[in-house]
């Protein structure tokens, strides 16, 4: 499987996404995603202190399924973990909990429930009422402590990560190393999302990420299966239905599957495989929840795209002007 670093940490391609591990998915069909991921060689999780809280008795699971996961298989120095925290509450209108006492809370509980240090910690939301030098301090006190090996952030936009960039650059404390960010070739938007908290890959943010080389961790890369649905023929669920049907999308569909028939690659590898084949380190996290599932994702792991074929897939624009 194909990797990126990510500050010295080699990270595959693509990451396996937990968040219902061991609350709506059983531990043992958990268990055994991972195994079967870990066999196609695949070495990155992602999860967060928050998966899965909206279920009863989901708070913690999935940290914990990872966790158990983990040390169980004796794989500790092979697996990359990355978790999350700092989310906030349901009603605060997206706004993290980036407060010190805040994330020292969040990871205390992280390390208890993973039952070692992550090797990745990502703020799961921003809150722009909070100065970047207050939690950039925070941070790189997780780094000295042996909390984490690297911090990022995940729904953060281009300007905030540059000025909590320059601020640890200036004091010589530990800088941003990646960003989770909603990214697909099935274009959305905050609006399209239903939440305002999240950040989609627009020009903008695209510009930075070529510009300056971050790598970044693209959920949602498969637009909730909009492009494996409509290739099939099959109807499309709520949610890729309310957050990526639109006429940019239902055109790029068709070169969709005209570029896998000539590659001779399933629609999903193509669709994966955009994202890898950035021209700037990009991982996608691959959300499966069935064994199927995971095996058409995996498919992916080795295709490499041209930079034309890209285009291509894009059509004339790669963003909606604004």
């Amino acid at each position: 499987m194909k990797t990126i670093n990510i500050a010295g940490i080699k990270t595959s391609s693509l990451v396996l996404g937990t968040d219902y591990f061991g609350s709506a998915l059983s531990r043992e069909d958990s268990f055994r995603l991972m195994d079967a991921y870990y066999a196609a060689g695949g070495r990155a999780l992602d999860t967060a202190r928050m998966y899965a809280n909206w279920l009863p008795g989901g708070d913690g699971m999935s940290e914990r399924t990872v966790g158990a996961w983990v040390k169980e298989r004796g794989v500790r120095e092979e697996m990359v973990v990355i978790t999350k925290g700092g989310h906030g509450f349901k009603g605060d209108g997206g706004l993290g909990r980036l407060r010190r006492e805040e994330l020292e809370l969040d990871m205390s509980e992280s390390l208890e429930n993973l039952g070692f240090a992550p090797d990745i910690y990502l703020l799961h939301r921003d809150n722009i009422h909070i100065p970047v030098e207050e939690i950039m301090d925070t941070l790189h006190s997780f780094v000295t402590r042996g909390y984490t090996r690297a911090i990022g952030c995940s729904n953060w936009r281009a300007d905030r990560i540059v000025a909590a960039n320059a601020y640890a650059e200036k004091k010589g404390l530990t800088l941003f190393t990646s960003s989770e960010i909603q990214w697909s070739l099935a274009y959305s938007n905050g609006e399209m999302q239903g939440d305002p908290s999240l950040v989609c890959m627009d020009g903008e943010e695209y510009g930075f990420y070529a510009g300056s080389g971050m790598p970044v961790l693209a959920f949602s890369s498969q637009g909730k299966g909009f492009f494996a649905r409509g290739a099939s023929g099959e109807a499309q669920n709520s949610k890729a239905s309310s957050r990526f049907d639109c006429s940019l999308n239902r055109e790029r569909l068709a070169r969709v599957m005209e570029l896998a028939d000539r590659r001779g690659i399933s629609v999903t590898s193509a669709v994966l495989s955009y994202i890898t084949s950035a021209p700037f380190p990009a991982a996608a996290l691959i959300g499966c929840k069935k064994p199927e599932q995971l095996a058409d994702s995996l498919a992916a792991a080795d295709v490499e795209l041209t930079a034309e074929e890209c285009a291509f897939l894009e059509g004339a624009e790669r963003f909606p002007a604004l």
